[in-house]
C-alpha cells in the first residue's frame, strides 16, 4: 500500500509532467498544422492538405518521449525542494518518483503505440516489449543523471555538463587510436577473433542481458545515492 506522502509525490510528478506533455503536444501540433496550412495557401490543394493532416499524430511519440526523459533529467532538485517544503522525507521522495517514473513510462509507451496506429500496424509483442524496456532503461538513466545534477549548484552544472562530454569524447578518441595502433590481426587472433572465447561470450544474448541487469542495478543505486545526498541550497 502506498502511503499518503508517496501518493502526494506521485500526484505532484504527474501534475507537472502532464502539463509539460500538454504544452509540448499543443506546440508541436500547432507548428506542424501551421506549416501544412501555409502549404495549403500556396498550393491551393485541399486534398493534399487533408492527407497531410493524417501525419500529425506521428509527430507526437518522439515529443512525448523527449518530454518524459527531460522531466526526470531536469526536475530532480525542484521535486526535492517541494517535498522538503511539505515535510516529506527523501526516502518517500525516492519511492514516489520511482513509482511515478514506472507508471509514466508505461503510459507514454501505450500512448505512443496507439498513435503509431495512424501510420502502421502494431509491431510484434516482442518488439513492443523491447521498446518498453529501452524506454524504461533510458528514463532511469536520465533520472540518475538528473539526481546527480541536483547535487550541484548552477556553476558546477555548467562545468560538469560541458566538461564531462568533452572528456568522454577525448577518452573515446584516445581509446580508438590506441586500439588501432596495436595492429591486431583480427581474423586469427585467439582473443578477439571470430573463434575466440570473447567473441563467443559477446555473441550470446545472455551476456547482454547480464550486462543490462548490472547496468540497471548501478544506475538505480547511484540514483538513490544522489537522491539521499541532495540538500537545499541558494544558487
Amino acid at each position: 500500500m502506498l502511503s499518503h506522502e508517496q501518493r502526494l509525490v506521485i500526484t505532484n510528478v504527474f501534475h507537472r509532467l502532464g502539463w509539460a506533455l500538454a504544452v509540448a503536444a499543443a506546440w508541436s501540433v500547432g507548428v506542424v498544422f501551421l506549416g501544412y496550412f501555409v502549404e495549403l495557401l500556396i498550393d491551393r490543394r485541399v486534398d493534399s492538405f487533408l492527407v497531410s493532416l493524417q501525419g500529425i499524430p506521428g509527430v507526437l511519440p518522439p515529443v512525448f518521449t523527449m518530454i518524459l526523459l527531460g522531466y526526470f533529467l531536469i526536475t530532480a532538485y525542484d521535486d526535492f525542494k517541494w517535498t522538503i517544503q511539505n515535510g516529506i522525507s527523501r526516502k518517500t521522495l525516492w519511492w514516489g518518483r520511482l513509482i511515478a517514473l514506472a507508471l509514466a513510462t508505461i503510459g507514454i509507451w501505450v500512448v505512443n503505440n496507439l498513435l503509431s496506429l495512424f501510420d502502421h500496424p502494431l509491431a510484434s509483442w516482442q518488439a513492443m516489449g523491447m521498446q518498453l524496456l529501452v524506454l524504461l532503461s533510458s528514463t532511469l538513466i536520465f533520472q540518475m543523471i538528473g539526481n546527480g545534477f541536483g547535487l550541484l549548484n548552477r556553476t558546477w552544472k555548467w562545468i560538469v555538463g560541458i566538461g564531462l562530454p568533452i572528456l568522454f569524447i577525448i577518452f573515446l578518441v584516445a581509446l580508438i587510436r590506441a586500439m588501432m595502433s596495436l595492429n591486431i590481426g583480427y581474423q586469427h587472433n585467439e582473443w578477439i577473433g571470430p573463434n575466440s572465447a570473447l567473441w563467443t561470450i559477446l555473441s550470446s544474448s545472455s551476456t547482454w542481458w547480464i550486462i543490462w541487469g548490472i547496468t540497471m542495478v548501478i544506475v538505480i543505486f547511484l540514483s538513490k545515492f544522489f537522491n539521499d545526498k541532495m540538500q537545499l541550497r541558494r544558487d
